[in-house]
């Protein structure tokens, strides 16, 4: 095991070269944007949850054309729940409610839809291409007993098979899950509400299979666990932890409650904000690791694949929440930020050294 400890690193910049969305109506009117990426182009892709289609857009920020749209025929979704470009170019798209694979090509057009028998809906898809080609994700199979294990696999992208990689390696615990969420049980339903600012395990994989991992986002501590093996990699930095201001927390109840009273226990909300916000691993391999900074800007850490400080970045001018997209495609940052009446817009960063 190796472990690296942070102090300082280069700094890198995030200049804004695009930013598309307020439009009331039409392609740029952004409502539930889910996922996002962008081909070799830099032509950028946006699916919207809510509309089921795929905006696409050029370079320089010009409406393209719509991919897909609500049904069950082919190119057609139901409840996709994010897209990726594999390296073959072909833009594939996890369709749970169809309980398909949809693929369209580099230019939109339907190419194959592929069964598949998923053992749930992940919400948020963002598998990662490994090196031969294919989507490297995690799903689960049924062993003796009926009994479900988490496993890593790899759905190879000319639809031939899936290659099951290995047990996916466990990050964090369920009681720490259950203590960051609202669980209001009724008798016809139990909803299920993530507490803000309240500390969790996170997880981003890579192209090799191995998951980066934040066992308590609580403490800036991050492990590389590649499967079947027990050789990691670990990163450590100490921050100083920064308070949840009483006009944040009054904000983010006043958003909770906008439609009434929802006797919610306000109380369980932490005094201070969790040291990590996010990972995840860009198209180069590298970590992404966001916190939150005193000015209320996000800062990131870029690391490499073995754990090697690289660079910190700061985004400014950009409000959003963890649940929003973040991908980093060719040195370009892609997230959806929101303005003052929360509606959505897509934001696209270029880094510079």
């Amino acid at each position: 095991m190796i472990t690296l400890t942070l102090d300082a690193q280069p700094s890198w910049k995030l200049t804004e070269t695009l930013r598309l969305g307020g439009d009331e109506s039409g392609p740029a009117s952004f409502v539930t944007t889910a996922s996002l990426e962008a081909d070799a182009k830099g032509r950028l892709y946006a699916y919207d949850k809510k509309t089921q289609d795929i905006r696409v857009f050029g370079a320089d920020g010009k409406f393209v054309r719509v991919i897909g749209r609500l049904g069950s025929g082919p190119g057609e979704l139901r409840n996709a729940e994010g897209i990726v470009f594999a390296r073959d170019g072909n833009l594939w798209v996890r369709d749970a409610a169809n309980a398909r694979f949809t693929i369209f090509d580099g230019d939109g057009r339907f190419v194959s839809a592929w069964t598949a028998r998923f053992c749930w809906s992940q919400g948020a898809w963002s598998p990662m291409p490994d090196r031969k080609g294919r989507l490297i994700d995690e799903d689960c199979v049924v062993g003796d007993g009926r009994e479900r294990r988490t496993v890593l696999v790899a759905y190879k992208t000319d639809r031939s098979g899936v290659d099951t990689l290995g047990v996916t390696p466990t990050c964090g615990d369920r009681a720490l899950m259950e203590a960051g969420t609202w669980i209001t049980r009724a008798p016809k339903m139990t909803s299920y509400r993530a507490i803000p600012f309240f500390p969790r395990s996170l997880t981003a994989r890579d192209a090799d299979g191995a998951v980066w991992c934040v066992a308590n986002s609580a403490t800036y501590e991050i492990v590389r666990l590649a499967p079947g093996s027990k050789d990691s990699s670990r990163i450590t930095r100490t921050l100083a932890r920064l308070p949840v201001t009483t006009a944040t927390r009054d904000s983010v109840i006043e958003v909770i409650e906008a439609k009434g009273p929802t006797e919610l226990d306000f109380g369980r909300i932490p005094k201070e904000k969790p040291a990590i916000d996010r990972v995840t691993v860009d198209d180069q391999d590298r970590l992404w690791v966001q916190r939150a900074t005193s000015a209320g800007t996000m800062a990131f850490d870029i690391y490499s694949k073995n754990g090697r400080a690289l660079a910190s970045v700061t985004m400014q001018g950009c409000r959003t929440s963890t649940w929003l997209p973040f991908v980093v495609r060719r040195d370009q940052v892609y997230t959806v930020c929101l303005d003052d009446d929360d509606v959505q817009y897509v934001t696209r960063y270029r880094v510079s050294r």
